[in-house]
């Protein structure tokens, strides 16, 4: 039997300094920027209680973030509960930030055990799959560890590795599919997305032309491309251990030649509404979620508070006529009483 997460671990790793200056109406930050802000300060100081159990889904769901993101994922995680019906396994990949025992403190309200790969366990196990030269770009580079993770988890079984910075507002498991049937690389589509050009003409021009690929949601069980072809990517990949176009040049690869979209509306990835005071509603346009890519992060905050709300407002719903039956019950159970006196 698991113990009572303790939900003061959440507040004292998550909680950020209030900027006053954020109330300031003539500061000059953009309405949209500050809002983030606000929520996120409050998000950090509003603890998830634990969360029931749901059935299992036949997939492993895969992540990674540094320590600076956790709140980005304990929301990320939250909506993905608070929507699906049926619950994957997780996995959390660490970029060697944070340990697991301080991961389990802060994310023991998830209601099953979160499974924590450490870069090393990744390392080694790229190397004895001889994947050395993964191996080393996962050791150098953040997004060589996410695409080794793919690599590596997605030849044991179906896999679903999604960003830390997406948020769900629906349940996407028909739009995803069986998935014993993920063999083939699957990935977001984008209309602009940047890519590393000379990669990309040298092993597969069409990554530049529409539909771009965005790899912040990839589904796979099997091999993501041929070996030659992957080992060659990478080896052009390591000398740019922080360009992120590279991991995405060569996911895009892998869609581009041997797999394909998914269906558009699992998840929007675009940023017209970036600086407005009304952000786009994903369920009136009937997106399953939303990719808030770096210079958006602030729209993340704004949406996972409001989702939030919502699922404080529906308890409270539920609550309502749940106490008053029990208020029923127990003048019932007092009526009754008083006659037997």
């Amino acid at each position: 039997m698991r113990a009572v997460p303790d939900t003061n671990a959440q507040r004292k790793a998550l909680a950020r300094k209030f900027a006053p200056g954020l109330l300031r109406p003539f500061s000059g930050m953009n309405v949209s920027v500050r809002l983030g802000e606000i929520a996120h300060s409050i998000l950090s100081r509003w603890p998830i209680r634990p969360q029931p159990a749901k059935p299992i889904a036949n997939f492993r769901y895969v992540t990674m973030c540094e320590r600076a993101h956790w709140l980005m994922l304990r929301e990320s995680l939250f909506s993905l509960h608070r929507s699906w019906t049926l619950l994957p396994e997780i996995t959390v990949v660490s970029d060697g930030t944070w340990t697991a025992s301080e991961f389990g403190d802060v994310f023991a309200w998830w209601p099953s055990p979160i499974t924590v790969l450490t870069r090393q366990q990744i390392c080694e196990t790229a190397s004895s799959a001889d994947l050395r030269e993964l191996a080393d770009y996962a050791r150098e580079s953040p997004y060589g560890l996410k695409l080794a993770a793919i690599v590596i988890e997605a030849r044991k079984q179906p896999v679903l590795f999604v960003d830390a910075d997406i948020l769900w507002f629906g349940d996407p498991l028909l739009l995803l599919g069986v998935p014993t049937s993920w063999t083939k690389p699957r990935g977001l589509r984008e209309s602009n997305c940047h890519q590393r050009r000379e990669m990309a003409l040298r092993h597969c021009a069409s990554v530049l032309e529409p539909p771009f690929v965005n790899s912040g949601i990839v589904a796979l069980h099997g091999e993501l491309m041929r070996p030659d072809l992957l080992r060659s990517m990478v080896l052009e990949a390591l000398p740019y251990p922080q360009d992120s176009s590279c991991e995405q040049t060569i996911i895009a690869t892998a869609v581009k030649l041997g797999g394909e979209f998914f269906p558009v509306k699992l998840s929007l990835v675009e940023f017209d509404d970036v600086h407005r005071f009304r952000s786009r509603n994903m369920k009136t346009e009937g997106y399953y979620s939303r990719h808030y890519v770096h210079w958006m992060r602030h729209m993340l905050y704004r949406d996972a508070l409001e989702l939030r709300f919502h699922f404080f407002a529906g308890l409270i719903a539920r609550e309502g006529p749940n106490r008053a039956s029990r208020a029923g019950l127990a003048g019932v159970s007092s009526s009754a009483g008083g006659q037997n006196e």
